[in-house]
């Protein structure tokens, strides 16, 4: 009797001590501080004028800049700029607009004058190919999208250029131009292009025709609120059918695809909350907010609620905002006039 006494005092006490002690602690994924900036002091970046940001598959951020391009992974940097250069009327120029990364591995670089160069990587090197004019419709490339057939869809100075691939290698492939001639598109400049993950329409941004949506194959369709806004030239897919433009002197406009509905944001007279009238980026967060890159600063709407951020009252290093994308872990990629920057109001995910 004894010993079984002494085994239910002490399986007692192994009792208690496993249910007196602290409730076990969730371990919560590290934070670093707010803001992350990078510019030309602190990182390999020659040029602080940022153009786009691309994230591709592995997290990796493809940045365009005034001075070449860069890759950054972890915390490992790669130039590319004698690789970028051609020749304009002002001289040897670099600036590339925009970077758009292909289902293949292939990487296309939108230059501003120099058409698209295209880079594939294999065991050997790099190989690089230039498409210009006449083969695009302009060598002046805004905006690159690459649909989920890997086609290659860009926006220029004049219409639309669409590279289908044939074969393959690097070299297969012919390319398309949609202009005036053969679509609803203008002769005039297509400043962004995007694919709704919704239904796979191709979306174009006008100057002057508002937007214009395409399946690839016949169906083109124009849309635009009753007072046609000024050139669209940012854009931003979010839930359902609900696309986001941002326009170039006349604020930012929601648009409901299913219903047909238009409704337009400005300033806080008229019970918005942004900046200014010029929208040049647009990005949807992982929980629902917009937000919006002026060049007064960065703006979100988040429900209904609207704040900013500028130089003033942030870290941001420049209020002119050029590019916004959210990656994988909600944080937000900014580029500016006078460099990169990273935000997650919460802490940055890394």
């Amino acid at each position: 009797m004894k010993s079984l006494s002494s085994f239910v005092i002490c399986f007692l006490c192994a009792f208690c001590l496993i249910s007196c002690e602290d409730p076990v602690k969730t371990t919560l994924t590290p934070r670093d501080e707010p803001w992350k900036i990078f510019t030309n002091e602190n990182s390999p970046i020659e040029s602080n004028v940022i153009n786009s940001i691309t994230i591709g598959g592995l997290g990796e951020k493809w940045i365009s800049t005034d001075v070449g391009a860069y890759k950054f992974a972890g915390n490992n940097w790669e130039k590319f700029k004698s690789q970028l250069e051609y020749s304009t009327v002002f001289g040897t120029s670099s600036k590339v607009n925009c970077i758009g990364l292909g289902k293949d591995g292939t990487i296309w670089f939108g230059l501003a004058g120099g058409g698209i160069k295209r880079m594939m990587r294999g065991y050997s090197g790099s190989t690089w190919q230039t498409h210009r004019a006449p083969n695009l419709t302009s060598d002046m490339i805004y905006s690159l999208t690459i649909d989920i057939n890997g086609h290659v869809w860009a926006g220029t100075a004049s219409g639309v250029s669409h590279f289908v691939p044939t074969g393959p290698t690097i070299e297969e492939g012919i390319w398309l131009r949609y202009t005036s001639s053969n679509s609803p598109l203008l002769d005039e400049p297509v400043r962004v292009t995007g694919q709704s993950p919704v239904d796979n329409l191709l979306w174009f941004g006008t100057y002057t025709e508002g937007v214009i949506s395409y399946d690839g194959d016949f169906d083109w369709n124009i849309y635009a609120p009753i007072d046609k806004p000024f050139p669209i030239i940012s854009m931003t897919f979010t839930y359902g059918r609900v696309i986001w433009f941002g326009t170039y002197a006349d604020w930012a406009y929601k648009f409901d695809v299913h219903t047909m509905e238009w409704v337009q944001v400005s300033d806080s007279t008229h019970g918005g909350g942004l900046p200014s009238n010029f929208v040049n980026a647009m990005a949807f967060g992982r929980n629902g907010e917009i937000w919006f890159g002026t060049p007064k600063g960065l703006t979100r709407l988040k429900g209904t609620e609207w704040k900013t951020w500028n130089s003033l009252n942030s870290p941001l290093p420049d209020n002119d905002i050029r590019a916004l994308i959210v990656d994988t872990k909600g944080n937000l990629w900014i580029g500016t006039r006078n460099g990169l920057a990273e935000f997650n109001e919460e802490g940055i995910l890394n």
